[in-house]
C-alpha cells in the first residue's frame, strides 16, 4: 500500500523526484541529526524518499552523455486548424499559406496519426501535451519555410516521464512537392524526439523517412535513400560528412536499413524497428549539474544485442544487407535476394552502381583504387563469366587498406539474374588482404563480388569516424589442377 501511495503521489507531482541539491561543506543534509527538512515547501521529506525510492528500483543505464537537443523556437503563425477527431492542429501563416493548403496538411497528419497508432506507435498526442503551446493541447504542425523541408523539433524535456523524453512539434515547408510524405517524416521523427531525445539526430531522420515511406509508399521529403543507394560507400548513418563535398547526407538513408532489416524480422509490418525504439530508450538517472543525456544504449548497440542474441553477429548482418541492396532498383536485379515489400517503391534510379567491371577476356585483372568507403558502406564489382571452361574457378583477392577490418563476399548468378551460390571471406581483425575462390558451373553468367569495410569498432552516429578506407581487387581465372602460385 506504501508503495501504491508513494508512486500515485511521483504521478501527480514531478518535481517530487527532483533530487535535493547537494549540501555545502560542513552543512548537515536535510534530515540529519534531528533538524528541520531544508525544503519549508516539503515539510514531510516526501521529495527525499521519493528519490530513494526511484534509485533504489530504477534500472540505472550506464555509459557515455550525448548534448541534450536544445529546445526550437516555434514559427510564427496566425492561423490555427484543429482536427475535428483528433488531437492535431495545423498552424501557418495566412498572408503566406494558402488555407487549401493547409487543409491539406491537415488531412495528411490526421491519416498518418491515425496509421501510426493503429500500428502501435507512441504518438505525442494526449500523453504527451505541451502544455497549451501553440494554444492547443495536442501536436502541433507548423508550415513554415525551412531548409529541412520536414523534421520534427523538440520543446524541451518532459519533467514527469519515468523515461527521458521531450514535448515535440513540427515544421514542414509550405512549399513541398510530396506534402503527405513530409508531414508524415515530420511526424516520424517528433516520434523518434517523444521515444528517445538522446539518440543521434540522424536516427531521427531514418525513422521519420521510415515512416513516411509505411504511410504513403514514398521515401520522405527528399531523394535520401536514392542517395543512399546511389552512393553505397557511405555508412548507412552518418555520424560525419566530408569537407567540400556537397550537401552531406542527413540520416534519411537509414531509412533503407529500418526497411531491410524489418522485412527480415517481421515480414515488412514495422513490429520491430518499432520495438527497437522502445528497446533502446534510457533514463539519465543521476541527479547532477553533468550537463547531456544517457546516450547508451544507443541503435547500433541494440541491434548488435539482439542479432548475437539470436546467433548472428551485426557484421554478418551488415554484409547480407549489403549484397541484398545490389537486388533493389533495377528489376534485371530483383531476383538477386527477395524482398518484394521493398520493390514497388524502389525505381531504376534506385539501383546501386557498379564499380568495378571485367570480362573473361581481360583476367587476370587488378582494378584501381576504390573511393573511400566509410565503415559499412560497400562496393560492387561484376564479372562476367559466361563461357568459362568446366570445374573451372573465379579467384578474388581483395587488398584493403590497413586499420579496420574487411568483409569480401562472391555471389553466381545465373542467366536471369538469380542468386546460385555465395561464398564469404570471414573478417580477421588486424589483415586487410582477403580471398575467395568461386567455383563456376554451366549456368553461372557473371559473378557478384561484395564488399564492405566493416570498421575497427561498433559504428557511433554519435562519436565522428575516421576510418574511411579505400581497397582494390584482382580477379583471375583457373582450371581444375592449374592452381599458379600468388601472394
Amino acid at each position: 500500500m506504501i508503495r501504491l501511495c508513494l508512486i500515485a503521489l511521483l504521478s501527480v507531482s514531478p518535481a517530487l523526484v527532483r533530487a535535493q541539491p547537494e549540501a555545502p561543506a560542513g552543512e548537515a543534509e536535510p534530515g540529519e541529526g534531528g533538524g528541520a527538512p531544508a525544503d519549508e515547501d516539503d515539510p514531510m521529506g516526501i521529495a527525499a524518499v521519493a528519490a530513494t525510492l526511484v534509485q533504489m528500483t530504477a534500472l540505472r543505464w550506464e555509459g557515455p552523455r550525448t548534448p541534450e537537443p536544445r529546445p526550437d523556437a516555434r514559427p510564427v503563425a496566425d492561423r490555427r486548424l484543429d482536427s475535428t477527431w483528433l488531437p492535431l492542429a495545423v498552424h501557418a501563416e495566412s498572408e503566406h499559406v494558402p488555407l487549401e493548403r493547409q487543409q491539406a496538411a491537415l488531412e495528411a497528419l490526421e491519416d498518418a496519426a491515425l496509421m501510426l497508432s493503429r500500428e502501435g506507435w507512441p504518438l505525442p498526442l494526449v500523453d504527451l501535451v505541451d502544455g497549451g503551446r501553440g494554444d492547443s493541447q495536442g501536436f502541433d504542425l507548423y508550415l513554415a519555410p525551412t531548409d529541412e523541408l520536414a523534421s520534427g523539433r523538440t520543446d524541451g524535456d518532459v519533467v514527469w516521464s519515468f523515461l527521458d523524453q521531450h514535448m515535440t512539434h513540427a515544421v514542414v515547408d509550405p512549399g513541398v512537392d510530396r506534402l503527405r510524405a513530409c508531414v508524415t517524416q515530420a511526424l516520424g521523427e517528433a516520434i523518434g524526439y517523444h521515444l528517445d531525445p538522446a539518440e543521434a539526430a540522424p536516427w531521427r531522420k531514418a525513422l521519420g523517412t521510415y515512416l513516411a515511406w509505411r504511410v504513403t509508399g514514398e521515401w520522405g521529403c527528399a531523394d535520401a535513400v536514392q542517395r543512399q543507394q546511389n552512393e553505397p560507400y557511405r555508412g548507412w548513418i552518418p555520424a560525419q560528412w566530408r569537407p567540400g563535398e556537397r550537401a552531406p547526407l542527413d540520416g534519411g538513408g537509414g531509412a533503407l536499413l529500418f526497411a531491410m532489416i524489418s522485412q527480415r524480422h517481421d515480414g515488412g509490418t514495422g513490429a520491430f524497428i518499432r520495438d527497437m525504439w522502445d528497446l533502446v530508450r534510457q533514463r539519465t538517472w543521476e541527479q547532477t549539474h553533468e550537463p547531456g543525456l544517457r546516450g547508451s544504449p544507443d541503435f547500433w548497440e541494440g541491434f548488435e544485442a539482439i542479432f548475437e542474441h539470436s546467433g548472428t553477429k551485426l557484421v554478418s548482418y551488415v554484409d547480407e544487407l549489403a549484397v541484398a541492396r545490389y537486388g533493389l532498383g533495377d528489376p534485371a536485379r530483383e531476383r538477386v535476394w527477395g524482398l518484394p515489400g521493398l520493390h514497388p517503391s524502389m525505381g531504376p534510379e534506385d539501383a546501386v552502381p557498379v564499380l568495378f567491371e571485367t570480362s573473361l577476356a581481360e583476367l587476370p585483372h587488378h582494378t584501381g583504387a576504390s573511393p573511400m568507403l566509410d565503415p559499412y558502406g560497400s562496393s560492387y564489382a561484376l564479372v562476367d563469366v559466361r563461357g568459362a571452361p568446366p570445374r573451372s574457378r573465379l579467384r578474388v583477392w581483395l587488398r584493403g587498406e590497413y586499420g579496420v577490418e574487411w568483409q569480401l563476399t562472391a555471389s553466381r548468378l545465373d542467366a536471369e539474374g538469380r542468386e546460385r551460390g555465395r561464398l564469404s571471406a570471414p573478417p580477421r581483425r588486424g589483415d586487410r588482404r582477403a580471398y575467395l575462390p568461386m567455383e563456376l558451373d554451366a549456368e553461372s553468367h557473371h559473378v557478384l563480388v561484395t564488399v564492405t569495410n566493416l570498421g575497427h569498432r561498433r559504428p557511433d552516429a554519435d562519436d565522428p569516424d575516421v576510418d574511411g578506407r579505400a581497397f582494390r581487387l584482382i580477379f583471375e581465372l583457373v582450371e581444375e589442377g592449374r592452381e599458379p602460385e600468388r601472394d
